[in-house]
């Protein structure tokens, strides 16, 4: 089972294509850090995830830049640069999302304490900004 840290390939759909309408599935695949996982009352589990990208935030977007370091954690070292993005998340269910295989391996695991400066920019910065992928 997947857990907090995980980078995984997710097909992850970005807000701007959710308000459009556009790319149902999301445009490409790419890895995605699971920033959060709740349990909830009937025994699923919510996952939150950020989507990762070679290249820097457009200027409405917020991102912190993964250090060599944790690209090499992440899977991720094959990248010169790696952003991950604060400003919006992607929600679905873990065990049950037509994009994330139950079983699936993580590419690598981002640092706990890089994971807790990620997860308080988040905070700091999605506002809502979540793209619900709950079947």
């Amino acid at each position: 089972m997947l857990k907090r840290g995980d980078v995984v390939v997710y097909p992850y759909r970005w807000l701007g294509e959710a308000q459009r309408d556009r790319s149902e599935d999301g445009a490409k695949e790419r890895p995605c850090a699971l920033i959060a996982a709740l349990t909830l009352k009937d025994g699923s589990t919510v996952a939150f995830l950020c989507a990762i990208s070679s290249k820097p935030p457009a200027s409405d977007q917020v991102a912190i830049e993964a250090p060599a370091l944790e690209r090499k954690r992440a899977g991720l070292d094959r990248y010169p640069q790696a952003w991950v993005y604060v400003s919006e998340l992607n929600r679905d269910v873990l065990g049950a999302s037509w994009y994330i295989a139950p079983d699936a391996d993580p590419l690598g695991s981002f640092s706990a304490r890089f994971l807790s400066r990620v997860a308080t920019a988040v905070a700091g910065h999605v506002q809502g900004r979540i793209v619900n992928r709950l079947q």
